[in-house]
Order: C-alpha cells, then structure tokens, then sequence
C-alpha cells in the first residue's frame, strides 16, 4: 500500500514543532532563569521603596506590596522576605536569628555583585553556605534591609516551570489539531501547481498529442517540470504519428495486391473443374484473401479515426426505420435466432448513415457471433430528455470476467483470441467505439447476471 503524502508531512510537522518546543524550553530555562531572578531582586527594591511606612510590619508590608503588584505571579516571593533594620540590630519579621547572621556579614555589601539602581543598593552572594538577595537604600546603610533566600526563588521558578509544563499537557490536543489544519493547508499549497500542470496534461489523449497546449508553469521551480511534460508530448506525438502512418500506409499498400490476388483467384475457381479437390482449395484461399482484405479496409478506418481523419456527411437519419429495417432482415439470414425489438418510431439523429449503419451491424454481428443456443437478440431504442439511448443484448456463453474493460481493444476476443470457431478479426467494436465517439456518443458493454451481453449506444439528439 502506497504511503500518504498528508500523513507523511503531518508526522515532519509534529516532529518538528516537538524539535521546536523542547528547544525553546531548553533555551528559556537557560537564558530566562537569570532575567527572572534580576527581575524578583528588583521588586524587592520596588517593594522597599513604596511600602518603607509599614517596615516594622512584616504582614502589612508584604500586603502593601501585593496590592501594588496585583496579579504578578512573582509577586508570591514577598512571602519569604526576611525584614531587617541595622539601626535597631533586629529583625521585625520574627527570625531574630536569621537577621543577626545576615547583618553581621558586612563584605556581603562589598563584593562585586553589588549594583546600584537610583537609590537603592542590590546585592547578592552567600551566607552561612546559603544564596541570599537582598537590597537597602544607598543614603542609609544602617537602615532597613530586606533580604529573599535563593532557594525560594529556586523553587518560584520551578512552579512557573511546571506551570509552563501542564499548561503544554493541556493545550496539546489543541495543539495537534492546528498542526493538522496546517498540514492540510501546506497540502494544498504545495500540491495547487502540481494540481493545475496534472490537470493540463490529464487534456491530452493520443489524438490530441499534437496540440499544444497553454501549459504554464505557476513558479519557476516546476518550469523545468513543465519543459520535460513538453518535450515527452512532442516525441509521443512523433512516435504515434508514425505508427499511424505506417499502418496508413501499409492498409493502402496492400489493397491494390490483394484486389488482384482476389481476381485472380476468382477466375482460377471458375477455371476449375466444379467440385475438384483444387478448387475446394482455392475456395478456401479466396476466403482467407476477402479476410485480409476486410483487414485492411478496418485497419485503414481505425488509422484514419486515430489521425482524426475520418470524415463525417452529416444528415438527419430516422434511427428507428434503420433498425426495424435490420430486424427485418434478419428474420431471413438469422432463423437460428430469435430477434425482437422495442422500437421507438420516430428517432431523428443528426450522424454519418454510412459510419452509423457500420456501427449497428457490427453490434449486430457480435451479438450474432458470441451468441449461445437457444439464442436470441433483443433490439431496444428509447428516447428521453433530448437523448436516445440503443441497447443490443443476447445471451453469451463463458463470459471474461474483463469485458467491460478490454471489450473494446483491437484484435480482442475474449475466450476465443486463439481460435477460429467463432467467425471475426476483433476489430468490429474497436471500429464502432471509434464512431461513437466521432459522433459524440458514449458506447458500452456490459455482462449482466443472467449470463447476458448488453452493448449500450447514447447520444444527444
């Protein structure tokens, strides 16, 4: 089983937005960690300088911060800050003993990660083997301090981590179904000029080889597509048009040689005692020479309707007296069989009578020669919403399972290919495909279940 296009590229798509989102977290974490951390540290001076008047608090402190912060997720960090005030060397959040070892490490005020924001002083460093932050005012360094343990913000961070994680989980079948909408919509752009050059080339058949048709190549990526379709439909065309020809050529070549062997043959059989073993014998190479005559003449008809030079004489034929007419006839060749017919009277079609009279005996003969005993042929010709619609069914014997496919290829005979019990070249329906469709008109053949043979002809009117 061939593999899918779409599903292919939707499989690329996920890999890739999987690559892309795994990469982005990686990248995040490496790069934003370091940026949100500045940013805690610097909210910690916001929150010392707008609420330095509930200091002595630690409660109304840390509410007075959330009030100016609403609604940042980083603002929760306020829950762990540490209040200390050098001038009364005593921490006014309740761990006394936290701020005594914070104060007393005076070079943690002196190291090289001290930075200056206006008029605050931001730090940050270890003390008693722990990661601490902390700011104070520049003008009063033995004032108040506030002070945030690393790990807390370590932990921050893993929640909005976490947070970013679930909220993934949750968003994913989201997530795979835009991924599906866009592996359709690259689909379809993707496929839009392959579509329209397959579309210009599904135009051609073998007898439209020869025109050239507007085929234009929608970029500039396919226009060597474009180029090589082109250069196959001109050595196509060359390769057809000779096969054409020669078959043209060689049907014209051997008329002249086969009318003369054919009267030669007829005066040798009229030369010949009645009767004798030799004339048996050339009655017999007279049929087989009327045989590649008939050869030739269809071979002739089907390379003049493959070169589109079969020529039509229009006129308005009374389709219905033409089969009553058939059926008529016969009644006296064919006593063997039974023929019926549901005629419509009065079915006027505009056609060639010559190429359509050939094409009503020729499913007239296949039914006559693919018929089984008891036999039978039914005629029926009706006529509706401006179409006519002539069907020829007969019972048939060992039926191929490819008729309706293969019915109409040339020398094609179903079971009987090999043989000659059954009179025909396979060319007779070859021929009469070749007519309706000169004419406009669809031609079938079908098998149905009561072991019947339905050859149906439908043409506007």
């Amino acid at each position: 089983m061939k593999r899918s296009f779409k599903a292919r590229l939707f499989l690329h798509v996920v890999l890739i937005t999987v690559v892309v989102i795994w990469a982005n977290r990686v990248i995040a974490q490496y790069f934003l960690t370091d940026q949100l951390q500045t940013r805690i540290h610097q909210e910690m001076g916001v929150a010392l300088t707008t609420c330095a008047d509930h200091f002595e608090n630690h409660g109304a402190f840390v509410n007075c911060f959330k009030a100016i912060e609403k609604g940042s997720l980083f603002s929760n960090a306020s829950d762990f800050y540490v209040l200390c005030d050098r001038a009364k060397s005593a921490a006014k959040s309740g761990v006394m003993p936290a701020c005594q070892s914070l104060l007393a490490n005076d070079d943690f005020w002196q190291s090289t990660a001290v930075s200056s924001h206006g008029d605050l002083v931001l730090s940050h460093g270890w003390v008693g083997g722990q990661d601490w932050y902390a700011v104070r005012f520049k003008n009063r360094v033995r004032g108040p301090e506030v002070w945030l343990e690393g790990n807390q913000i370590d932990a921050l961070m893993q929640r909005v981590w976490a947070l970013r994680d679930r909220n993934t989980i949750y968003v994913l079948p989201t997530m795979l179904g835009m991924l599906l909408l866009l592996t359709l919509y690259l689909t379809r752009v993707m496929m839009r000029p392959i579509t329209l050059i397959q579309n210009n080339m599904s135009k051609l058949t073998a007898s439209t080889l020869d025109q050239s048709i507007a085929l234009q190549a929608p970029f500039k990526e396919f226009e060597k597509l474009v180029q090589v379709f082109d250069d196959l439909r001109i050595r196509l065309n060359d390769s057809f048009t000779k096969a054409r020809r020669f078959a043209a050529d060689a049907s014209h070549e051997l008329r002249t040689p086969l009318t003369i062997l054919r009267g030669n043959v007829e005066r040798l059989i009229h030369d010949l005692p009645m009767g004798s073993d030799a004339q048996i014998r050339m009655r017999s190479m007279s049929d087989e020479v009327e045989r590649l005559i008939e050869i030739t003449e269809k071979l002739l008809l089907l390379s003049r309707a493959d070169a589109n030079s079969l020529k039509q004489d229009l006129t308005d034929v009374n389709l219905s007296e033409l089969l009553e007419q058939l059926i008529k006839d016969a009644h006296s060749f064919q006593s063997s069989l039974k023929i019926t017919g549901a005629i419509t009277p009065g079915v006027i079609w505009r056609c060639d009578k010559t190429l359509i009279r050939q094409l009503v005996q020729n499913l007239y003969a296949n039914a006559v020669n693919y018929n089984r005993v008891p036999g039978w042929i039914h005629f029926s010709l009706t006529q509706s919403q401006g179409r006519f619609q002539l069907m020829v069914e007969n019972p048939a014997a060992g039926i191929p399972d490819d008729l309706s496919d293969r019915a109409f290829d040339r020398f094609y005979r179903g079971d009987a290919s090999h043989t000659r019990q059954i009179d025909g070249l396979g060319l007779g329906l070859s021929i009469c495909l070749e007519i309706a469709k000169l004419h406009k008109a669809t031609l079938s053949l079908t098998a149905t279940d009561k072991q019947t043979v339905v050859a149906t002809l439908s043409a506007p009117l």
